[in-house]
C-alpha cells in the first residue's frame, strides 16, 4: 500500500510541474498563423533567399558587359623631353565600346593633344568586329550570361518547392501535436479510471472482500496509466519545441495550439487522369529538368564555340588631322589545330550530359505520374475510414446513451457507465484523427499536382 502513495504522490507532483500549468501566458497561434510565421523566421528559407539575391547580383555584373562602356582620361599636367627643355603638351582621351549578344563589338577612340608649336591634335578611331561563321554567332560570355539566368530559373523554383515543402512540414507538425494533445486526453481518461478503480480496491480490501494482491496489481495500474501520461507529454514536449524551431521561434516561448472548430473533408476536384495531366503541367521539378536540359544545349554551345574553326569579319576608320581618314577591312579565319582531343573530349561529355537530362526528364514524368496516383488513392481511402469511424462514433454515442438511462434506473453500475463514457471518447478521438489525417493527406495531393498550398 505504501508503494502505491508513493506512485500516486510522485505522479501528482508530476503532472503539477508540467509546463502545461506554466503561469506564464501562452501565444496563441493557428495553422495558418504558424505557416506565415515558419515562412518568415525559418532559418533555412531565409539564407535561401539570400543566397538567390547574390546569383541576382552575379547576373547583374554580367549583364553590364553588354551595355555601353563609356570613359573618359585626362592628363592636363604632362610634360615631355629633356629636363632642361620640356615640353607642355596635356592630353584628353573619350573612349567608348559597345559587345553584343551576337558577337559584335564596336569600339570608339577619340583623342586630343597638344603637340610641337602649340598645335592641337585631334585622331579618331571606329572599330567594329563581327563573327560570322560558324554557328553559334553569339559571344562566348553572353552564352555564359544566358546559363546563368538558367541557374537563376532554376534556384527561384527551387526556393518556391522548398517553401511549399515548408507549409505541407507545417500543417503535418500542427496536426500530429492536435493529436498528441487527444491523445494525452485520452491517457488522462484511463488514468482517472485506474485511480477511481484502486480507490474500489482500497474500500474492498478494507472490508476484507478483496486481497492484498488485488491492491497491488491495481497499484500497478495506477503507476501504468500515469507512465503512459507521461510519455505522452513528453513526446508533445518534443514535438513542440520541434516545431518552435521549424517556425523560427524561441523554445522558451509558451505556444497555445488552436485547432480549427470543425473539419469537414473536402473531396478533390479532379479525377486521377487530369490530376496526373496538371502535376505533368505545373510541378517545378519537370521546369527545373526542362532548364536543366537547355543548360546542357548552352554548355555544348559554349564547347563548340570554344573548339571550332570560325571566321570574323573586321573592319574600321581612323582619322587624324594631320592624315587623311582611312578605312581598314579584314576577314580573320581562326583554326584550332591541335589540343591533344582536349575539344573532342568536352564536346562529348557536353553530349551526354544533354542526353542523361532528357533521360532523368523521362524518368521525372513516370516518377510524378505514380506519386500523384499513390495520393489520389490515399486520399480516397482516408475519406473512406472517416465514414467508417463516424458511423462508429455514432453507435458509441447511442451506446453510451442507453447507458446513461439504464445508469439512472439502476441497471448498471458507474464503472459501467464509465467504460462507456471512454469508449465513445476513443471513438471522437479516432474520428478526429482520421479528419486530420484527411487534411494531411490532401495536402500532400495538392503538393503532388504543383500547387501552391494555401498560407
Amino acid at each position: 500500500m505504501k508503494m502505491g502513495i508513493v506512485f500516486l504522490v510522485v505522479g501528482s507532483l508530476f503532472l503539477l510541474s508540467c509546463p502545461a500549468w506554466s503561469t506564464e501566458k501562452p501565444v496563441k497561434l493557428t495553422l495558418s498563423e504558424s505557416i506565415k510565421q515558419a515562412l518568415e523566421g525559418n532559418l533555412d528559407t531565409r539564407i535561401a533567399e539570400i543566397q538567390l539575391q547574390k546569383v541576382e547580383s552575379e547576373i547583374a555584373q554580367r549583364k553590364a558587359s553588354f551595355k555601353p562602356k563609356l570613359s573618359f582620361e585626362l592628363a592636363p599636367a604632362t610634360w615631355v623631353g629633356k629636363p632642361d627643355s620640356l615640353n607642355y603638351e596635356p592630353q584628353a582621351r573619350l573612349s567608348a565600346s559597345l559587345l553584343t549578344e551576337r558577337g559584335t563589338t564596336y569600339s570608339l577612340n577619340l583623342k586630343q593633344e597638344k603637340g610641337e608649336n602649340e598645335r592641337i591634335t585631334t585622331s579618331l578611331s571606329f572599330n567594329l568586329t563581327q563573327k560570322i561563321l560558324l554557328p553559334p554567332r553569339v559571344d562566348s560570355s553572353y552564352l555564359a550570361l544566358e546559363k546563368s539566368l538558367v541557374n537563376l530559373r532554376q534556384k527561384k523554383l527551387l526556393l518556391e518547392e522548398e517553401k511549399n515543402r515548408l507549409k505541407l512540414k507545417v500543417t503535418m507538425n500542427f496536426y500530429d501535436i492536435l493529436k498528441g494533445q487527444r491523445k494525452i486526453e485520452l491517457k488522462r481518461l484511463y488514468l482517472k479510471e485506474a485511480r477511481e478503480d484502486l480507490l474500489v480496491v482500497k474500500d474492498k480490501v478494507d472490508n476484507q472482500l478483496a486481497s492484498e494482491l488485488d491492491l497491488l496489481n491495481a497499484q500497478i495500474q495506477v503507476a501504468n496509466a500515469e507512465e503512459a501520461v507521461f510519455q505522452s507529454q513528453d513526446e508533445l514536449s518534443r514535438s513542440s519545441r520541434e516545431f518552435k524551431d521549424l517556425l523560427g521561434i524561441d523554445p522558451e516561448t509558451q505556444i497555445e495550439w488552436v485547432a480549427e472548430s470543425h473539419y469537414e473533408p473536402e473531396p478533390p476536384d479532379l479525377n486521377l487522369e487530369e490530376a496526373v495531366k496538371e502535376a505533368l503541367a505545373n510541378r517545378g521539378e519537370i521546369e527545373r529538368e526542362k532548364l536543366s536540359i537547355k543548360q546542357g544545349e548552352l554548355d555544348l554551345a559554349l564547347v563548340k564555340s570554344r573548339i571550332s574553326p570560325s571566321l570574323n569579319l573586321s573592319g574600321g576608320y581612323s582619322y587624324t588631322e594631320l592624315e587623311k581618314g582611312e578605312y581598314q577591312a579584314s576577314l580573320i579565319f581562326q583554326i584550332p589545330l591541335t589540343d591533344g582531343g582536349e575539344g573532342r573530349a568536352e564536346v562529348k561529355t557536353a553530349e551526354s550530359r544533354l542526353e542523361e537530362a532528357y533521360l532523368n526528364l523521362e524518368k521525372l514524368e513516370r516518377d510524378i505520374g505514380a506519386e500523384v496516383e499513390n495520393c489520389f488513392f490515399d486520399l480516397q481511402r482516408r475519406a473512406r475510414k472517416i465514414e467508417l469511424l463516424r458511423l462508429s462514433q455514432n453507435w458509441y454515442e447511442k451506446d453510451l446513451d442507453i447507458a446513461q438511462r439504464r445508469f439512472s434506473g439502476g441497471g448498471i453500475t458507474e464503472d459501467e457507465l464509465r467504460e462507456k463514457e471512454i469508449d465513445f471518447k476513443q471513438a471522437e478521438i479516432s474520428l478526429l484523427d482520421a479528419l486530420l489525417d484527411y487534411e494531411t493527406a490532401r495536402s500532400t495531393f495538392l503538393k503532388s499536382l504543383g500547387r501552391k498550398l494555401q498560407q
